[in-house]
């Protein structure tokens, strides 16, 4: 069964205790992760006991059963065990059935996402909580009732006594309603305060498994860490930490380069690249904690083409781009979205105009739940579309946006009747690609239909409500006539893939060109300056890592540009003046 995998990778199968693998791009590590669970349920003998298989995103998750599924055939890992999110396992063994021990309410808790704050803002937020672009997703408060916040906008407040913000969420708090974040600390408190309860969970989950740790906020690990210390016998993180590029949703990945060098953890490097050219590989060290160059080992790694980095004007950005086109399909790379990216730092590079960026845009929950579920329409995933449809059918009707409670809806329908009405919106719903003027009409109409077909009242009045304007950036006035999925990705597909960097963390391409621009998020001079830690560094990092063949690095023309440099050396980079020269 571990006959595919390598002389390092098979070292991982029969490690015990505290481990900690640092994996390089393209190693493979969650195939390895996978023939782990796969080696150790072979294993499994306690009825009672299971393993935690833990992830930071439910894409993470899938990825691992599917690779769960290759390996065995089987669809799910049974009871026992969980698979699931951190933030899943936090709320389904923690948070449900102990957190009314911190709230003192008799509601169940609730963990709930950041769409559902709309409609809670609007009860609280004053003219100028809007003003100064205040979202009640960017506090938190703790279990002592303190509201916090990461951008100093509580300090910069000028309203006198309890803050709208501050109300808003002792209201929630209140009601047992809590964020992802909060439910990491509110979890933190009890395993701290009740340590029978830390003791149960250690019992009832012996073996933890965490992949994409480097993502883990500093909360999250310590969480873990109260585990780990207190009665869990076998722990595996996995993780690259130059590839951490999620700070802005509280990634920390120094706590997990701390544990990987800490004693009291078994420390092992997966530092062969299945994916890169070796010349891809040798070129992208130096933005790396690596200890040496990852060594390529998959097909493509005698590519004999090194990276290459090009000036170019502003006003020439067309022909770059054509010109990388024409250079790859002479280097037997046909141009196709699964196969040739074109990547920028933000979502403005991609088009010119970022659409996401518009404050505010849906005017109310309904509105705002059935565009995330028509935007679902386009991602071919029959399992998402149905769950954010349920969503917003769930508010439509029972005027509720929080976990969605069965026990209520068959106070109402019986079961075959609540899927068939998903299921007759999932159909109806219009394509994402619809400008979004049209959108609201059909929407409207669709959900009109919709009463008719199934003799329904909705609990509130309802309105597709979107703003008609914007005032702050004249560039985006044209926003109505755009399809409805310019609003929610930053992921354009044309004859090839064009997309930010984050939107493609994950993805393999045969041929990646990232456009530099003079301003913006990730500059030539912070490549070439910044700490190998810092997130700009990573993020060029992960760009430059998704190509197998050809990496383009385009930056912006200047006089006198230097054609050699610490991070960029001629022997491993190749300085041209134009893409397709020889």
């Amino acid at each position: 069964m571990f006959d595919d995998l390598t002389d390092t990778q098979q070292k991982v199968i029969p490690l015990s205790g505290k481990v900690i693998l640092k994996a390089c791009p393209g190693s493979g590590k969650t195939y390895v992760i996978a023939h782990k669970v796969v080696s150790e349920l072979g294993k499994w003998k306690d009825r009672n006991k299971g393993m935690a298989i833990l992830s930071f995103t439910n894409v993470a998750k899938d990825e691992l059963l599917d690779n769960i599924k290759k390996i065995t055939g089987q669809i799910s890992i049974p009871y026992p065990h969980f698979v699931g999110t951190l933030d899943s396992f936090v709320a389904q063994y923690i948070i449900l059935p102990f957190g009314n021990s911190i709230t003192n309410c008799s509601n169940p808790p609730t963990v709930i996402e950041g769409d559902f704050y709309d409609s809670i803002k609007i009860k609280y937020w004053k003219p100028d909580c809007y003003k100064n672009c205040c979202e009640l997703k960017d506090f938190y408060i703790k279990p002592d009732k303190t509201t916090c916040d990461e951008k100093g906008k509580l300090q910069k407040c000028q309203f006198v006594g309890k803050k709208p913000c501050e109300k808003a969420k002792e209201y929630l708090f209140n009601k047992a309603i809590f964020s992802c974040k909060e439910a990491i600390l509110m979890a933190i408190e009890i395993l701290k305060k009740k340590p029978e309860i830390l003791g149960l969970i250690a019992n009832r989950f012996s073996y933890f498994i965490v992949d994409e740790a480097q993502d883990t906020s500093a909360e999250q690990m310590e969480l873990l860490n109260l585990l780990f210390n207190h009665g869990v016998e076998n722990a595996i993180l996995i993780g690259d930490p130059d590839q951490a590029i999620y700070e802005w949703r509280d990634a920390y990945p120094k706590v997990f380069l701390d544990m990987y060098n800490d004693d009291n953890w078994n420390s092992l490097e997966l530092n062969e690249n299945f994916r890169c050219s070796q010349h891809i590989c040798n070129a992208t060290k130096a933005f790396s904690s690596l200890e040496s160059a990852s060594l390529a080992v998959g097909d493509t790694k005698a590519f004999p083409h090194k990276p290459i980095i090009v000036r170019y004007k502003p006003e020439e950005k067309e022909k770059l781009i054509n010109d990388f086109l024409q250079f790859i399909n002479l280097n037997g790379i046909e141009t196709s979205v699964k196969k040739v990216a074109i990547l920028n730092r933000g979502r403005v590079g991609i088009s010119n105009k970022d659409y996401t960026s518009i404050d505010d845009l849906w005017q109310n929950t309904e509105t705002y739940l059935l565009a995330e579920a028509t935007y679902a329409q386009g991602t071919n995933n029959s399992a998402r579309i149905q769950d954010k449809v349920e969503k917003a059918l769930y508010y439509l009707i029972f005027g509720k946006y929080e976990k969605i409670d069965y026990e209520l809806i068959k106070k109402s329908f019986d079961i075959k009747t609540w899927r068939s009405m998903i299921f007759y919106l999932s159909v109806n719903l219009p394509t994402p690609d619809v400008s979004l003027s049209a959108w609201k009409k059909e929407v409207v109409k669709i959900l009109s239909d919709f009463l008719k077909k199934f003799n329904l009242k909705f609990k509130n009045s309802y309105e597709i409500k979107t703003k008609t304007r914007v005032i702050k950036n004249a560039e985006l006035k044209d926003f109505l006539d755009q399809p409805l999925r310019a609003f929610f990705t930053g992921h354009s597909k044309e004859k090839y893939t064009n997309s930010t960097i984050h939107s493609v963390k994950g993805c393999t391409f045969e041929a990646v060109m990232l456009i530099i621009n003079t301003n913006g998020k990730l500059t030539e001079n912070m490549i070439n300056t910044r700490h190998i830690d810092s997130e700009e560094i990573r993020t060029f990092y992960v760009a430059a890592t998704r190509a197998k063949k050809i990496f383009v690095l385009a930056l912006p023309y200047k006089k006198n540009a230097p054609v050699d440099s610490k991070r960029f050396p001629k022997e491993l980079w190749n300085y041209k003046d134009n893409i397709l020269d020889d």
